[in-house]
Order: structure tokens, then C-alpha cells, then sequence
């Protein structure tokens, strides 16, 4: 969050996933983030609180843990240099296509693919002001992308939405 408010999302973390690892690895906050970011809960939940210091004692210890360690933050920052470069090189339709298909992605197998949030949360997922959203949103809709559903946004052709190419700049 920045001084004047404006918030930007840098991670959504889904089931099954890891969040404050790298304190882990580096407990001061130095390297890991300013003091004004910070984890927010966007849904109900049930998490397991594992105290840093015993999962640094584990890595230290065992090289398996460490290695699952490495490995977890290998993905990480090939996520965050992804982010990147969608931010560096895409225009405002590919952050939101790409942001859409990450969160339907996460639904059961078999389930339709569909995104759950709000045109709010996809403004600030994507760092845009949400009437810039909402014209981008209707177009895909116009063309068939995607469709309003009970309980978000149906993901109707995740393969076209997201391939470089498709649509224009915003």
C-alpha cells in the first residue's frame, strides 16, 4: 500500500500454499518487504501456524527440508519475475485475462472455471482504476470470453483469453 492509499496485489495465495516462507530463510524484514505490505485475508479460511524458527531449525538439520525450501522459492521468484514482465510488457486486458484464468485455474477438477471477485479486487489485483476494468471486462464479454455467473466471472475460452496477441492495448 502505498502513502496515498492506492493498494496493489502481489500475490494470491491459494490452497495448499506457503506464505511468510521467507522469513524462514531471512527472519529481519530487510529482504523480504516493506513495512506496509502485508498478508490480508480475502476469504474464510483455516491455516496452519508453523513458528519460523522450528522450520529453520528442520532446513538446518535436514537437507530434505531444505531442499523442498529451495525449491518453493525457486517457483516463487519465477512467479514474481512472470509478474513482472506481465506488468513491464502487457497492457491492461492481458493483466486482467491472465489474473482471471490464475484464479479460475484454482477451482475443484471438474468444476467450471470460474473466477470469484469483484470488479474492485480485480482493480486492485491488477493495479488499475476500476472503471478501466469494467470496459475491458465488457469487452471480453462482448466477445465471448468470459460470462457473469453466480458467484463471479465463468471462464468460457481460458486459452484464447490468455494468448499472446488477443486484444488490444488499454
Amino acid at each position: 500500500m502505498s502513502e496515498s492509499g492506492d493498494e496493489l496485489t502481489l500475490l494470491w495465495a491459494h490452497s495448499g500454499e506457503w506464505l511468510g516462507v521467507a522469513f524462514i530463510v531471512d527472519p529481519t524484514s530487510r529482504s523480504v518487504a516493506p513495512p506496509e505490505a502485508f498478508i490480508q485475508a480475502v476469504t474464510d479460511l483455516t491455516y496452519l501456524d508453523i513458528p519460523a524458527t522450528l522450520v529453520r531449525e528442520y532446513a538446518r538439520s535436514d537437507a530434505a527440508v531444505a531442499w523442498v525450501i529451495a525449491q518453493f522459492l525457486n517457483d516463487r521468484l519465477w512467479l514474481a519475475v512472470r509478474e513482472i514482465l506481465l506488468y513491464a510488457h502487457g497492457d491492461l486486458r492481458s493483466r486482467i485475462a491472465h489474473r482471471l484464468v490464475e484464479l479460475a485455474l484454482h477451482q475443484p477438477p471438474g468444476a467450471p472455471l470460474i473466477a470469484t471477485i469483484t470488479q474492485d479486487e480485480l482493480a486492485k489485483a491488477v493495479g488499475a482504476a476500476r472503471p478501466s476494468v469494467a470496459r475491458i471486462l465488457a469487452d471480453l464479454k462482448r466477445e465471448g470470453h468470459i460470462r457473469s455467473v453466480r458467484g463471479g466471472l465463468l471462464i468460457a475460452r481460458p486459452s484464447e483469453l490468455v494468448e499472446p496477441g488477443q486484444g488490444g492495448a488499454a
